[in-house]
């Protein structure tokens, strides 16, 4: 009986042994190897903006990194030239594994905008357009034409199609409508000189010269006298000059 149960005893401190064993092979493989393993496989990501993505290419392969060309946008702010890597992702300083990919964003360069057809529409209607496009107003110019209807737009500076960038100025003419029989000088008095243009254009004259005169009494740039007389008869293209109001100088002004 005693031999037995020395047996007994012998085979469970073999099986504590053998399961000692395995718990610390299960221990160094799942937890210690991994963590030794790792340790001096992390990769500091370096910053790659401002980088050309070649560059950035063969950076990154000299550290057993992978680049990945993850889109291609257009820089409103224009600050990246084309061909130049904008963002990343993993971030610069990131831990990462060897053979990781690391995603980025390559500049376009400046917004190119095509430049649209601004002709047969309204006036109004083409302002807009630009306004929508990020191109900015030039002058308007008037024209008679037996083509178009007063009021739409028959030629533009730049022409339609063509690529151009955006805060570019466009010049616009638009139609007076058919070509009088005469030409009568209108009444810009008390107008802005704004609209005093407009109206001078349209009823096929020329603005001469613009001189000011200090008006406490009117708003600036508001139309005090003109020099051809309004509703008279006049050749087409005559001129008319303007004296418009100004506030008086600030003492700034004045000091300068």
């Amino acid at each position: 009986m005693m031999i037995q149960n020395q047996k007994i005893l012998e085979v469970m401190r073999y099986s504590i042994f053998i399961f000692l064993v395995l718990l610390c092979i299960y221990f160094f493989d799942q937890i210690v190897f991994p963590i030794y393993t790792r340790h001096g496989q992390e990769i500091i990501v370096p910053d790659l903006t401002n980088l050309f993505y070649e560059d950035a290419r063969d950076k990154l392969s000299r550290m057993n990194l992978k680049i990945v060309e993850e889109s291609k946008k257009f820089d409103m702010n224009n600050v990246f030239p084309i061909g130049v890597i904008m963002s990343q992702n993993p971030p610069p300083e990131s831990k990462v594994k060897k053979g990781r990919r690391i995603y980025v964003i390559v500049s376009k360069g400046e917004p190119i905008i095509e430049m649209p057809d601004l002709t047969k529409r309204s006036e109004r209607n083409a302002i807009f357009l630009l306004a929508n496009k990020g191109l900015q107003l030039g002058e308007i110019h008037y024209d008679f034409t037996d083509l178009y209807p007063a009021g739409v737009v028959i030629d533009q500076s730049v022409p339609p199609g063509t690529e151009i960038k955006p805060g570019l100025m466009v010049d616009i003419v638009v139609s007076s409508g058919r070509f009088p029989d005469k030409f009568i000088v209108p009444n810009v008095v008390n107008r802005t000189l704004t609209e005093a243009k407009k109206i001078i254009f349209e009823a096929g004259l020329t603005l001469g010269s613009v001189s000011f005169e200090v008006r406490e009494d009117l708003l600036p740039e508001t139309v005090i006298v003109q020099s051809l007389q309004p509703n008279i008869e006049v050749f087409q293209a005559d001129t008319i000059n303007l004296l418009v109001s100004k506030l008086p100088s600030t003492n700034k002004e004045n000091l300068d």
